[in-house]
């Protein structure tokens, strides 16, 4: 009974512990459908200093956006190949989970960019 009480307490503390350290805000991104064949992204900063680099936003190895002060973009599906690309933000010195865009637009291919989206990139899809 001792040892099941010391380690839940550990447990506990380990756990409230995480609580300030999880406070500090890192960039979000989203990516959404835009029309029939465009998806649109949207990010901010989260808490990063003022005194930080603005942000910039990547799909894939592409450099979509630098030091930008607009937060909405669209991509134009017919800009984009075929398959799987990971999108980030990074602002400073923090990145974003990473969401990955299916393309081309489809249900199929929606439904991926739509999951990821759905779980900030937390399930790897």
């Amino acid at each position: 009974m001792t040892c099941t009480v010391a380690v839940t307490s550990a447990i506990t503390g380990a756990v409230a512990g995480t609580g300030p350290a999880g406070a500090a805000a890192i960039p979000t991104l989203a990516v959404a459908q835009s029309g029939t064949t465009d998806w649109q992204l949207t990010y901010s900063p989260g808490s990063a200093p003022r005194s930080a680099p603005d942000c910039t936003v990547t799909l894939g190895s592409k450099v979509l956006a630098r030091h930008t002060a607009t937060r909405t973009l669209t991509v134009r599906g017919n800009t984009v190949r075929p398959g799987r690309y990971p999108v980030r933000v990074r602002c400073g010195t923090g990145w974003s989970p990473v969401i990955w865009l299916y393309a081309p637009r489809g249900q199929i291919n929606d439904i991926g960019t739509w999951a990821s989206n759905t779980t900030a990139g937390s399930l790897g899809i």
